[in-house]
């Protein structure tokens, strides 16, 4: 069960799985919405899914915690039988706690999701469907190490293994002109929390540097005003397609993600890190939440302190000034996130841990 999953690229995981045996089945929502998009669309199915994708109604579509299915669950499993479920859904959520229940009265082992890696205060509903989704639940699908260690402070004794977000084989085309600029870019929503007064801030004073921005947000009008201020190039694109950022990638010397704290929200991931290594192109994380982990494990770029902007000015600097040394960071990180983050990769760490919940549930049977 998987709300991500309405777009194709979020199957892939699922569909590799094929080739450790398993027979995929995945239920998404029947029409989905989200800030990227005018409208509610479809479900997209991958060919090697073809008539294993089922889209159900869903009431609060969009809400990532708060949806739910109106369909029968109930009946869905017993039709299914499934051997092990997967909800890839927060233990927080109500889908999550919606489809647990026909699992459980089915003795179907099932696994759930901890993306969120901030320990924060929760409305009493949430803690609710927490704390029984997970008391059942056989695995956590850990996104991040601090996810990881969370889960295991709301129950010590689950399996919490480490299943990171995957990136698309991005097709980075042809690899851009650069007329003779260096462009520090950033992707995502243009947001308070994605720290990019900071990255202008640093590029500012910068000779034959651009930042170019890829997607939209409230602070669109704000940064432009920003940059002409501070006499910085900026570009900003918001009509690139999802199936084009390898493209996109590949026209950054660098990408920058200067997140920042809040007391409420801290980079859970930043999914935008390995989609641009992936594409040969190195990195700069301030050490908001998860970046540092994943620039760590990929080896692709530095890490300066969240806020900082005459830090990230000098980092900057020395990836325009040492183009060949930037490129091999680039490379090595691609590799890296090929062994560590792409579609293989995290498959292979779900089907194990899917095989384990199998062999734990037969061997509680067979007790």
């Amino acid at each position: 069960m998987s709300h991500p999953a309405v777009l194709a690229v979020n199957q892939l995981p699922y569909a590799d799985l094929r080739r450790y045996g398993w027979d995929p089945f995945l239920v998404v929502p029947a029409a989905w919405r989200h800030e990227y998009a005018a409208a509610a669309f479809a479900p997209e199915v991958l060919p090697e899914l073809r008539g294993r994708v089922v889209g159900r109604r869903v009431v609060l579509s969009g809400k990532v915690q708060r949806h739910f299915y109106l369909t029968r669950t109930d009946k869905l499993v017993a039709q299914l039988r499934p051997d092990v479920a997967f909800l890839e859904a927060e233990v927080v959520s109500a889908s999550a706690f919606q489809w647990s229940f026909p699992l459980i009265r089915a003795g179907t082992p099932y696994g759930v999701q901890v993306a969120e890696n901030l320990q924060r205060p929760t409305p009493l509903p949430a803690r609710l469907f927490r704390r029984h989704t997970l008391s059942h639940a056989a695995f956590v699908a850990a996104r991040s190490p601090t996810a990881a260690a969370l889960a295991k402070r709301m129950r010590a004794d689950i399996a919490a293994p480490v299943i990171p977000h995957h990136v698309p084989p991005w097709n980075t085309g042809q690899k851009p002109v650069r007329c003779g600029r260096f462009v520090a870019g950033y992707a995502g929503r243009l947001v308070p929390e994605k720290g990019l007064d900071a990255l202008i801030d640093a590029a500012s004073g910068l000779d034959g540097v651009t930042v170019r921005m890829v997607g939209n947000g409230p602070l669109h009008e704000d940064l432009r005003r920003q940059a002409h201020a501070c006499g910085v190039d900026l570009e900003i694109d918001t009509e690139v397609k999802h199936e084009d950022m390898g493209c996109a990638y590949a026209g950054f010397d660098v990408l920058v993600l200067p997140s920042r704290t809040t007391p409420t929200w801290v980079e859970q991931f930043g999914r935008v890190l390995v989609e641009a290594l992936w594409c040969g192109v190195p990195v700069l994380g301030s050490d908001s939440g998860e970046i540092p982990w994943v620039i760590g494990t990929t080896a692709g770029g530095v890490v300066f302190p969240e806020g900082d902007a005459d830090a990230l000015r000098e980092a900057l600097r020395r990836m325009r000034d040492a183009p060949r040394e930037t490129a091999a960071l680039g490379a090595r990180g691609r590799e890296n996130v090929r062994a560590s983050f792409s579609v293989e990769a995290v498959s292979q760490r779900l089907d194990a841990a899917l095989k384990l919940a199998v062999g734990q549930s037969s061997a509680v049977r067979q007790f």
